[in-house]
């Protein structure tokens, strides 16, 4: 997607601090610290399973890479106030027929998608299409990044009906050492 002139100029910058040496593990991603992978979560090399459970009230997503679970209200209440930011940001959802519409806004500026600020705001879409089929669709909007909206798809097939079992990743484990001392 197009960017402002400002975020090429950013993601410039850090393209250019990724080449140079890490000093401490604050040089480091939050995704490779094992803090947060981050949303919206697009397919990687391994660990790409999601596990969607409903309840009354909410919705919620553990993705199997970093072991991370959204709890997800789908009870109508609003978003927390705009001052109050997370890892996750606050997400909303709510059902459109048979497609469940998550909003996901008060994003902290630690988190990062593609270059994103504490002002993305994501419209995520999960319709299922049949037993084993869901349709995902994720609206990114960020106007201190992006030059419009713009929307992925992506479609999500049942696999397994094995359990996910927890993904072992923590911060400050024994990599973080090996990673800045090699550096």
């Amino acid at each position: 997607p197009a960017l402002t002139p400002a975020a090429r100029a950013r993601l410039n910058e850090q393209n250019q601090a990724r080449n140079r040496p890490a000093e401490t593990w604050l040089d480091r991603s939050t995704y490779e610290r094992c803090i947060t992978r981050g949303i919206p979560v697009m397919p990687g090399a391994y660990n790409n399973n999601f596990q969607i459970v409903q309840s009354p009230g909410v919705v919620s997503i553990t993705i199997e890479m970093i072991h991370e679970s959204r709890i997800i209200p789908v009870d109508g209440r609003p978003h927390v106030s705009s001052g109050v930011q997370q890892w996750l940001g606050d997400s909303r959802g709510r059902w459109e027929g048979q497609t469940l519409v998550i909003e996901t806004t008060n994003f902290s500026d630690k988190t990062s998608f593609r270059g994103s600020t504490d002002t993305l705001h994501l419209v995520e879409r999960f319709t299922r299409l049949s037993p084993t089929q869901i349709k995902y669709e994720v609206t990114v909007d960020d106007p201190t990044v992006y030059a419009k909206p713009w929307t992925a798809t992506l479609f999500m097939k049942k696999e397994t009906k094995d359990q996910i079992y927890e993904f072992a990743c923590h911060e400050g484990n024994e990599a973080m050492f090996g990673t800045l001392h090699g550096e």
